[in-house]
């Protein structure tokens, strides 16, 4: 016999539950262990068990018709669970590697299934980065809420799995039973509350693999997160529009920590959003809706409202819930929006129920925005954009992985459109608002006790515990012991950043209170250091300065690719800050800080000048060809900013550097002017007849900025602007 290992998450608790392969029966609490399953696959000359394949291949072949068929009529969603990983297989049956890793929640269309090594498989479809692969999965590692699916698998299913099993039971000695215990232990004290209470719902860590500050960072950039006026001033950064803020960074850890949602009232923005007929109702949209605009018929089209959110549900296989939840949110409870109203001028007759691409810093902005994506749709009834909207979340989220209302505003789930960009709305706590409307629409509905599944992202290297919410006063109260690591934490720095001793034990004592009174974190303490006045009159050289953020932040020499990659950025014009912020959102500092007991916590850095190396290049070339200077960082931050935000068009940005008082004050000939342009706009010294026409044209009377106008529009410098990823609008 040949052996191999499969890695699988052992989990015990006594529940019932159903899993694609089969109805799990209530087990006994077990102890959480990693193990690992010795499986036995038969020699070539050894048969299978008659008992596993001859007698159910006719009945495993029509149900595969008949599954076939449902998904041909609609996608199959299922959710990868019970592993860290499962080895997509393009052959059914026990592998020990794949064509690619499937991670724990990790979405999957169900395409049909086999009978093989007496076990249920699924051949399923997996998209990663665009790319989407087909092959076999293990029934009892998916999980499904689809009610046509879970019908089909009762009626062709049950007999082969009383007969043959699942797979589970002889091939790996500890079954799956109890979900709580794949996830981390700071998440498990909340499900374990709600398991208690509802003992069918089903808890699957989505494991992101990405680490906690990079997902703060990235929700930190440009304007993804919004918070509304009505929240207190701990959650509200700058003003982007009436009525709402940039959100604080203490706000987007609060919201992006699944922690502090794994309650009552909020967990269901972990819900998957699949339709499931057990549960899904007429009565149970016309729960939600109720006390809105939407109460009753839609104008016009001789329906109700509950009733065509129901139908466009059951239709499209997603939650109908979550279609009026999300009108809901958008419109709130009168529906007085002009994107409604059929009736704004210019767009007379046409509708965006969903705000669909309505965006803008005004309301004139976001209400024209959005009714001309609906124009463009063809959206001239009501019911045309409410199906099409619907269509839209279908097709671009729920069906392409982000299949939560947490996923539909953070973007973790890397199937589709990569990481961070692709996001429903701005408002950091729309998932909270939706999440308890839908909870109370099954709770009026009686429907709570049903199963459901909740898909919970994990990060890498989170917080200990929970981010508290903007505001609320968390202090420490240290051991002595542990008084003793944050202060030595704290003389490191006086030492190894600015070179000395504390003066004095109150400048120790300072930075200690800041730390246990949790306003300020392990990253902090180290930028208030490296950006002090003290520290900045040191006149480090970019070297120097690259050398201690390595002996500082990760205790250790720099090593010479690391050192290069750093060095690049800054020549390339990006600020010291973002290079700090490189280092401080780094897992080497995190241990660093766990060493001394330190939370690291992050830095969120989102200048202009650092958001896209090439346009931060680009402004840095216009400096050094243009001016004959490096760019200074108020300047830097100002034309990053206008190309980034397309305030002007690059060729206005680069008349504005060639006319520029400082530019004009170096009182150039018109043989220099025009050397000039060569090496800005064409990228190379001149060629002797090139300037001699130049010239002749500047000598005829010609104007200047005609003769800009001659090298900014030419083919040389739209290829110089390709190079830096730059569109020449």
């Amino acid at each position: 016999m040949k052996k191999k290992a499969i890695r699988y998450i052992t989990i015990g608790m006594a529940c019932a539950m159903t899993v694609c392969g089969s109805p799990l029966p209530a087990l006994q609490a077990m102890e959480a262990q990693d193990i690992t399953a010795v499986t036995t696959e038969p020699d070539e000359e050894e048969a299978v068990s008659p008992r596993y394949e001859a007698p159910h291949q006719e009945q495993i072949r029509q149900a595969a018709k008949v599954l076939e068929q449902l998904a041909a009529e609609r996608e199959i969603v299922a959710t990868l669970y019970r592993m860290d990983q499962y080895p997509l297989s393009n052959t059914a049956g026990y592998v020990e590697s794949g064509m690619t890793e499937i991670p724990s929640g990790g979405q999957v269309m169900i395409e049909s299934v086999e009978l093989q090594d007496g076990a249920i498989w699924f051949l399923v479809s997996y998209a990663q980065e665009e790319q989407t692969y087909r092959g076999y999965v293990l029934g009892d590692c998916l999980i499904s809420t689809d009610s046509r699916f879970l019908d089909w698998q009762q009626e062709y299913l049950s007999g082969i799995l009383t007969d043959v099993g699942t797979g589970l039971e002889e091939e790996i000695p500890v079954r799956a039973a109890d979900d709580i215990l794949a996830f981390p232990e700071s998440y498990r004290s909340y499900l374990y509350q709600l398991k208690s209470q509802h003992p069918n719902w089903v808890f699957v860590p989505m494991n992101t693999n990405i680490e906690w500050s990079t997902v703060i960072t990235e929700e930190m950039r440009g304007d993804r997160s919004w918070v509304h006026s009505s929240k207190p001033a701990a959650w509200k950064g700058e003003q982007r529009s009436p009525g709402w803020y940039l959100a604080t960074r203490e706000a987007v850890e609060y919201c992006v920590d699944p922690r502090n949602f794994l309650n009552e009232k909020y967990i269901f923005m972990f819900e998957q959003l699949t339709y499931n007929g057990n549960y899904h109702t007429v009565q149970g949209v016309q729960n939600i809706i109720q006390n809105s605009f939407m109460r009753g018929e839609i104008p016009g089209e001789g329906i109700s409202y509950s009733q065509y959110f129901f139908n466009l549900g059951q239709g499209m296989g997603v939650s109908p819930f979550h279609l009026a939840s999300r009108v809901y949110q958008e419109q709130g409870v009168n529906g007085t929006s002009s994107l409604i109203s059929g009736t704004y001028p210019g767009y007379v007759g046409y509708y965006n129920y969903y705000n669909i691409s309505a965006s803008g810093t005004t309301d004139q902005q976001v209400i024209e925005s959005g009714l001309k994506y609906a124009q463009s749709k063809g959206w001239n009834t009501r019911c045309k954009s409410i199906a099409g909207g619907a269509e839209f979340i279908s097709k671009n989220y729920i069906l392409k992985g982000q299949d939560t209302l947490y996923l539909q505003k953070f973007d973790v789930d890397s199937s589709y459109n990569g990481v961070f960009s692709h996001q429903y709305m701005q408002n950091i706590t729309a998932p909270m608002t939706e999440g308890t409307t839908t909870r109370a629409a099954y709770e009026r509905a009686g429907a709570l006790n049903n199963m459901f599944v909740f898909k919970i992202p994990v990060y890498r290297n989170m917080p200990a515990s929970a981010c508290p919410e903007p505001g609320s006063s968390q202090t420490l109260n240290p051991t002595p012991e542990q008084e003793k690591q944050l202060k030595a934490f704290i003389v490191r720095l006086y030492l190894d950043a600015l070179g000395r001793k504390s003066y004095a034990d109150s400048e120790v004592d300072f930075w200690y209170q800041e730390l246990i009174s949790r306003k300020k974190n392990g990253a902090d303490v180290a930028m208030g250091f490296f950006f002090s006045n003290e520290f900045k009159e040191k006149g480090l050289s970019d070297e120097e300065y690259v050398n201690i953020l390595y002996r500082v932040m990760f205790n250790r020499n720099a090593d010479k690719a690391g050192k290069e990659t750093w060095l690049r950025k800054l020549e390339l014009g990006m600020s010291r800050e973002a290079i700090y912020a490189g280092f401080a959102n780094s897992s080497e500092f995190s241990t660093v800080c766990a060493s001394y007991g330190v939370e690291r916590g992050t830095i969120t850095w989102d200048a202009y000048r650092d958001q896209n190396e090439g346009v931060t290049a680009f402004v840095t070339r216009l400096y050094n060809k243009a001016l004959g200077r490096n760019g200074d960082d108020e300047g830097m931050e100002t034309w990053c900013r206008v190309i980034l935000r397309q305030e002007k068009s690059v060729e206005n940005v680069a008349k504005d550097f060639i006319f520029s008082r400082e530019f004009l004050a170096k009182n150039l000939s018109d043989e220099e002017y025009c050397k000039v342009l060569y090496r800005t706009f064409l990228d190379r010294e001149y060629d002797v007849d090139g300037l001699y026409t130049w010239t002749q044209r500047l000598k005829a009377g010609d104007s200047r900025e005609n003769v800009f106008y001659g090298f900014a529009r030419s083919r040389e410098f739209y290829e110089i602007m390709s190079r830096y990823g730059i569109e020449p609008y």
